[in-house]
């Protein structure tokens, strides 16, 4: 096999902080004669574009190469946090979305098939969510159903400023979690971008506390942001319940 029948993977995520919405952990697929045409389009971390270049890009993008997305909804991310932290988490999805293209690649049906021989090369560029590149390359290739000579992992911190592939695989993230905070914004109201430095965030989520005396369904609950608005608004919200019933005891 020539060096440009390489296939390479890029991997990237958007959303791990906010305390609103999802997280988008996203992959894109091309042979390593792409890259070429990866640097003509002009391709970076995506929160360095704007949102109509991303959007641009991202057409792009999608009409061309193959990519694949996993979304985690802050209920799932709730979920799966009580057995585990974010960076297992997001290592997990990364191998998950590696393993899917390995699977179709090598046409691995059943574990029988993990025997045969394979030739096919990759390359996997990772934005790593630690900046113990070993530690995190060992944990993917542990996950993975198949790790040879004819794999190679690179996986680095900020990647995405520094390989294309995973430039794409950041915009790709990023506009599928923005468009999936747009459409929430038309059945929540405004929520903001959904991080905690957002102060529209950080209202919605404090007014919809006062409400309904709960957390919304879009809220990570088990962020220390979302258990302590919680905590301080129930609180602000007793205490005023206990001043007016003194205020009507002493009429």
């Amino acid at each position: 096999m020539e060096e440009n029948d390489t296939i390479i993977l890029g991997l990237d995520e958007a959303g791990r902080g906010p305390v609103l919405g999802p997280m988008v952990i996203a992959l894109v697929k091309a042979r390593e004669r792409d890259l070429e045409e990866f640097n003509k389009w002009g391709l970076k971390d995506s929160k360095k574009l704007n949102k109509n270049k991303r959007n641009e890009l991202y057409n792009l993008i999608i009409n061309k190469y193959e990519v694949k997305t996993i979304v985690l909804e802050a209920k799932d991310i709730d979920k799966m946090i009580k057995r585990s932290n974010l960076d297992n988490i997001e290592i997990g999805m990364f191998s998950k979305l590696i393993n899917k293209v390995l699977r179709e690649e090598y046409k691995i049906e059943n574990w029988n098939d993990i025997y045969t021989h394979y030739d096919k090369k990759f390359k996997i560029y990772i934005d790593a969510c630690s900046n113990n590149k070993k530690v995190f390359s060992n944990k993917i290739k542990s996950k993975l159903i198949v790790y040879n000579s004819n794999i190679e992992i690179i996986a680095e911190h900020k990647a995405d400023d520094k390989y294309k592939i995973v430039s794409a695989a950041s915009i790709v993230a990023k506009v599928t979690r923005d468009r999936i905070i747009d459409n929430y914004k038309k059945i929540y109201g405004e929520i903001g971008s959904g991080y905690p430095s957002d102060r529209v965030t950080i209202n919605y989520l404090r007014n919809y506390i006062k409400e309904h005396g709960e957390l919304p369904e879009i809220a990570r609950k088990c962020w220390k942001t979302s258990q302590n608005m919680l905590r301080s608004v129930l609180k602000d919200r007793d205490v005023s319940k206990e001043k007016r019933y003194i205020q009507k005891r002493l009429v």
